[in-house]
């Protein structure tokens, strides 16, 4: 029989199973951020060209598999560092180079 309990660690409270391991899991990056980082490969690879039409939160977010709300929140990353513009009732467009964040 495995006994369960509650332990406060650094990262919040955990609660489970006394496994060890289960407590210091590294966490992977989260969905939005891999979703992001793939749009940005995409327009440096130009599959994704300047002043064009990203793809619709719909989309992305069935391709990805994930809420469209984790589709947003990927979208205010890029929009943030300058990768992506939004044009309201329009939609999201990939920024001209000269507005793309120096590496």
């Amino acid at each position: 029989m495995r006994v369960s309990y509650t332990q406060s660690t650094a990262g919040g409270t955990f609660a489970g199973n006394s496994d060890a391991e289960a407590v210091a899991a590294p966490r992977s990056t989260p969905a939005y951020r891999q979703i992001a980082q793939g749009i940005v490969e995409l327009i440096r690879q130009g599959s994704l060209a300047p002043r064009r039409p990203v793809p619709s939160e719909a989309t992305l977010a069935q391709r990805h598999g994930v809420a469209r709300e984790t589709v947003r929140r990927a979208m205010a990353v890029l929009r943030e560092a300058g990768w992506v513009y939004t044009v309201p009732q329009r939609g999201t467009y990939v920024s001209p180079p000269e507005d793309w964040p120096q590496d």
